[in-house]
């Protein structure tokens, strides 16, 4: 029983430092993306929308012993260039504030 309570520290310690990646991709909405580029960079691509505003994709690959990840994340404009809706695929559950 002391080791389970010992595991369920850790793991309470570890996500301690992290928060999910709906909230960071949820905090978006309403932001300009401007805002989005300045702290992601350049997205890796941009489509016009038929309504004026634009879809952002960015993606990021990376390596571990399991094998190639690829995190895509996307934010949806409107006409004004505001964050209307987004998407992620294939991104951790949780990263680090």
């Amino acid at each position: 029983m002391k080791l389970s309570r010992i595991g369920v520290f850790l793991v309470i310690i570890a996500l301690a430092g992290c928060v999910s990646m709906e909230s960071v991709m949820s905090s978006w909405v309403g932001n300009s993306i401007d805002d989005a580029t300045a702290a992601w960079g350049a997205p890796d691509s941009r489509m016009a929308r038929n309504d004026g505003g634009g879809t952002y994709t960015w993606t990021v690959r990376t390596s571990d012993k399991y094998g190639i990840h690829e995190c895509r994340r996307t934010l949806v404009t409107n006409s004004s260039e505001r964050i209307v809706s987004w998407a992620y695929n294939g991104c951790p559950k949780f990263v680090r504030k």
